[in-house]
């Protein structure tokens, strides 16, 4: 149970200056969050902390209908630096990484977790790890529900001039616009960690696109992981697919062993 716990651990790590005054609408950020989601793939650079980790990374996302993202960083727990490569399609996240070692046989590097599946065996409710993954799919579903809104400055993120914004999401407003697995999510945020309001910092350049957020995500009982990211290259081609079967070991098929 040591090496799920530490698993879960990543996989929450894994599937993340100015001044000024005044408003804006909330319907500009919202807007913002709307055209960076339709540009249908993003880049994105994150930093996140949380349940005793800390995690550097870099990756490369579907923003449509399906979760997709592929991602590589580094978490720091117990002084140890440990490097995590990601994969996820839908609810199924692969990861890759020298911590798995004694997992994994001979030829296999990837472990892969089914969530709604180990939910199931395990009897416990792994899906939520799920939501409390950074990703850009779900940040810019909380924008969508942007209720309070105060002009903080002007500043440059990764070169480009954006105005920082603080933010109130209600998230029963950003549930009811969002569709299909991130509405669920969103949904399930709101039941388990029993919040209706979130406070974000974001970001917007003069092309009005969302480039930087932070926040702290929150699911169920657990300590909220603050999420930080920054996001570019909007709409360029992605390809995101799963690492072969031959090298992938199922967590359900130890866990059964």
């Amino acid at each position: 149970m040591r090496r799920v716990a530490l698993i879960a651990a990543l996989v929450l790590l894994g599937a993340s200056c100015g001044g000024g005054g005044g408003s804006a609408s909330e319907s500009d950020i919202a807007r913002a969050a709307t055209k960076s989601a339709r540009a249908g793939s993003l880049e994105a650079d994150f930093a996140i902390s949380g349940q005793g980790l800390e995690g550097r990374g870099s990756g490369v996302f579907n923003t449509g209908g399906k979760r997709a993202g592929q991602l590589s960083m580094k978490v720091t727990a117990s002084g140890r630096q440990i490097p995590v490569d990601t994969i996820v399609t839908g609810d199924v996240f692969y990861m890759r990484s020298p911590v798995f070692a004694q997992a994994v046989t001979e030829g296999k590097q990837w472990i892969k977790l089914d969530l709604a599946a180990l939910a199931e065996q395990r009897g416990i409710d792994l899906s939520s790890l799920l939501d409390a993954s950074p990703t850009p799919t779900n940040a810019l579903a909380y924008l969508a529900g942007a209720s309070d809104v105060e002009k903080v400055g002007s500043e440059s993120v990764q070169g480009a001039k954006a105005t920082h914004y603080e933010v109130t999401v209600d998230l029963q407003r950003a549930a009811s616009h969002a569709n299909g697995s991130v509405r669920k999510s969103l949904e399930r945020v709101i039941s388990q960690s029993r919040i209706k309001t979130l406070p974000l910092d974001v970001w917007v350049d003069e092309s009005g696109y969302i480039r930087r957020v932070s926040y702290e995500e929150r699911s169920g009982r657990r300590e909220p992981a603050q999420v930080s990211m920054e996001l570019h290259d909007f709409g360029a081609p992605v390809s995101i697919k799963p690492p072969p079967s031959d090298a992938v070991v199922d967590l359900g098929q130890l866990q059964g062993q």
